[in-house]
């Protein structure tokens, strides 16, 4: 009953981040401001074609080094698992840094740059006849051609939403866990103005990000580790186990 109230749980919250990005895309869609709000970053006939806000810091730095910190991030996970493994930190520390090594591997990884960059094709802002481009717009949940644009979604914003599965640490450490969450959201934020900025994507893509890298920790959090069963299960010498 446990596990099957779980599975329950993870679908409602599946369920309610898609109708959450997909309602987000129609406001910002229909009411013009996907296209607006990017319009805001760009200056026609300014330097570096138009988008010179996306030229200066910090948003440059974010776009060349802020994927480091993620990456770094992970690579602190894994040091994690590693150290639960052979015993030298708490067994239980094993599925949470998963979460958080699998977030970054499959979010942005595979599901971002590996399969929605490359066959999605929506062209960027740049690219778009709005700003100086060639392409037409279009709208976020519209396919293109493959190969014909690679804004949908964003793969640096996606990087930075995946510091939200710090959130897989809740039971054993809750103030860290929604500070990771807190964090996350809001580097995720700061990137997608970063990308907007450089005319690289807009709002829609920074929104769905977010929507997919979380529909991805929900699933491994419930579905694949059950994380909150930690604590829950013990072995026969009385201690918790994996």
């Amino acid at each position: 009953m446990q596990l099957e109230n779980l599975k329950i749980k993870a679908f409602i919250i599946i369920c309610a981040l898609l109708c959450l990005g997909i309602v987000g895309s129609a406001i910002l869609e229909i009411s013009g401001a996907d296209i607006g709000l990017t319009k805001s970053f760009f200056t026609a006939g300014g330097t570096n074609g138009g988008w010179s806000l996306g030229a200066s810091s910090p948003w440059k730095q974010l776009y060349k080094y802020g994927e480091y910190s993620v990456v770094a991030f992970a690579l602190g996970a894994l040091v994690l698992l590693i150290m639960a493994l052979k015993g030298w930190a708490r067994r239980e520390y094993a599925k949470p840094a998963l979460v958080v090594i699998l977030t970054v591997i499959i979010g942005p990884g595979i599901l971002v740059n590996g399969i929605l960059k490359e066959y999605w094709g929506r062209p960027r802002p740049v690219d778009t006849i709005e700003f100086r481009g060639q392409q037409q717009y279009r709208r976020v949940l519209q396919p293109g051609t493959p190969g014909h644009g690679k804004s949908f979604t964003c793969g640096h914003c996606a990087m930075a939403f995946s510091v939200v599965s710090g959130a897989a640490f809740y039971p054993l450490h809750p103030i860290a866990a929604l500070t990771a969450v807190a964090v996350g959201t809001a580097y995720g934020i700061v990137m997608g103005i970063a990308r907007i900025a450089q005319g690289g994507h807009y709002p829609t893509d920074v929104l769905w990000s977010g929507i997919l890298v979380s529909v991805v920790i929900v699933f491994l959090y419930y579905f694949v580790f059950r994380i909150p069963e930690l604590g829950h299960k013990e072995d026969e010498s009385g201690r918790n186990f994996l």
